[in-house]
């Protein structure tokens, strides 16, 4: 629950950037600086952080924007520690989850560059004990989800292992055994097993510790000193609690070891050095031009089909703009980190609290402050036959098991709901139906969802692309 407390200044505070007043309440409300011309902005991104706090639906928060080399907000929102009173400050570190991908990714590329390790290789070259039941999977095909094997936050039995230091080769023993859940290249499920493969195989070939080339060859080179490898047991100055939500409201977060994350979500950073990361990266100062256009380009399956997921980087629009972007999720620790190319944007949203609003969604009123919402208006719906011909129920393989949707034609209007998700049957008063938006052809979305109907006499084929996953359904 969320304590309440207020301190005084012991200090007199001049009109010094980053000078931070008492906190409030709800504590820190735009603790921070920001760059002058952008007053109206920076008072609608404090709105937008301060909101979710005041309601006691997070902890804290902390944000870094970046608008064509002009730092629009480098801020702290509510608190760093709820028991203590103790608010955020600018240069909180939080545990960033996934946004850990895209270094993995960077990692292995800038050791392809040196000619260690080659992206389009065999992952036999480099881990022969590990059973590809068959596969031929390349690194690259780790990268981008489309390996088939199953990861294993998604398999039960590896939940033991979060909560004790157990060998490496315990886990990999485990989801290794696990029946692949496609041929590879088939789909696209996004896979925490393959990136932990792709961190054994970062430390294979250059001959040292993930941890180790993280924190000298790419924190070090950029000066992000608040960024780590996160641990359960070090003690970092600057590093924030995390929180889970509970029936009761905000609790401590769930005890997780970090030898388990691993290359696939073990990493700390600070909202300011995460946006330091990103102008870097996509600035030119981290990969050689043609390894960076291999970072974003999009994966694709064997039927040629173009993924929207590329190397640890999502490449879809975001309110109509062009970006790369990823999401992390851990536990008591939510983030969100994106890059708008043709506005030279950066915004960097990290919480303390595993729980909604999602930093996802408050990045995005960010960037609607920023740049504006470009999001294309749907499309007269011009389909001339009849709309029986989509309806039906398609299912396919999706992340921790078997996914089903239903299909249904509501008036002049299409409607679609999820019947079952990761293998298990969603119960008949939770299932949700969402009207479709048409977008051409025989294509329509769900937000960022893009449904793909294909067929002769009815559809047969959904292709189902929800960005971290595409797969291709089939009528039931």
């Amino acid at each position: 629950m969320q304590a309440a407390k207020t301190f005084s200044i012991l200090f007199a505070c001049g009109l010094v950037a980053g000078c931070a007043p008492a906190p409030a309440e709800s504590g820190a409300e735009g603790v921070g600086y920001g760059a002058d011309g952008y007053e109206t902005e920076l008072a609608t991104i404090d709105s937008i952080m301060t909101a979710p706090v005041r309601d006691g639906r997070i902890a804290g928060a902390s944000v870094a924007v970046v608008h064509r080399g002009q730092d629009v907000a480098v801020r702290g929102y509510g608190w760093a520690d709820l028991e203590l009173g103790v608010a955020t400050p600018e240069d909180a570190i939080y545990e960033i989850g996934s946004v850990t991908k895209q270094f993995t990714s960077a990692g292995l590329l800038q050791l392809q560059e040196q000619g260690l390790v080659d992206l389009d290789a065999e992952i036999g070259e480099y881990l022969p004990d590990f059973p590809t039941q068959g596969n031929r999977i390349t690194v690259r095909e780790l990268l981008d989800h489309t390996s088939g094997i199953r990861g294993y936050t998604e398999i039960a039995a590896a939940r033991p292992y979060f909560v004790r230091r157990v060998p490496r080769d315990s886990l990999l023993a485990l989801f290794a055994s696990h029946p692949f859940d496609f041929p590879t290249g088939e789909h696209e499920i996004y896979n925490n097993s393959a990136y932990y493969l792709a961190g054994m195989i970062l430390e294979a070939v250059s001959g040292v510790s993930y941890e180790e080339y993280v924190e000298e060859r790419l924190f070090g080179e950029l000066g992000m000193e608040g960024s780590h490898y996160c641990s359960e047991t070090e003690i970092h100055e600057g590093k924030v609690k995390g929180y889970d939500v509970g029936e009761d409201g905000l609790g401590h977060k769930g005890f997780i070891v970090h030898n388990v994350p691993f290359s696939a979500g073990s990493l700390c950073s600070t909202a300011k050095e995460l946006a330091v990361w990103l102008e870097a990266l996509h600035g030119g100062r981290v990969l050689s031009e043609d390894s960076y256009r291999q970072l974003i380009e999009p994966g694709d399956l064997n039927d040629g089909t173009r993924t929207r997921y590329a190397l640890g980087l999502a490449t879809s629009d975001i309110l109509g703009h062009r970006a790369l972007h990823h999401g992390g999720g851990i536990n008591g620790f939510l983030s969100e980190s994106l890059y708008l190319p043709d506005e030279e944007l950066a915004v960097v949203v990290l919480v303390n609290t595993a729980g909604p609003p999602g930093p996802s969604a408050l990045a995005r009123e960010i960037v609607k402050a920023i740049v504006g919402d470009n999001t294309p208006a749907p499309m007269p719906f011009a389909f001339d036959g009849d709309l029986t011909w989509y309806e039906g129920t398609y299912g396919g393989p999706a992340r921790a098991g078997e996914a089903v949707v239903r299909v249904v034609a509501d008036g002049d209007a299409l409607t679609v709901v999820m019947t079952v998700a990761g293998g298990t049957e969603i119960p008949a008063d939770r299932q949700r139906p969402d009207t479709l938006a048409y977008r051409g052809g025989t294509t329509f979305s769900n937000g960022d969802q893009l449904l793909t109907f294909e067929g002769g006499d009815v559809a047969d084929v959904l292709r189902f692309d929800v960005v971290s996953g595409y797969t291709i359904m089939q009528r039931r």
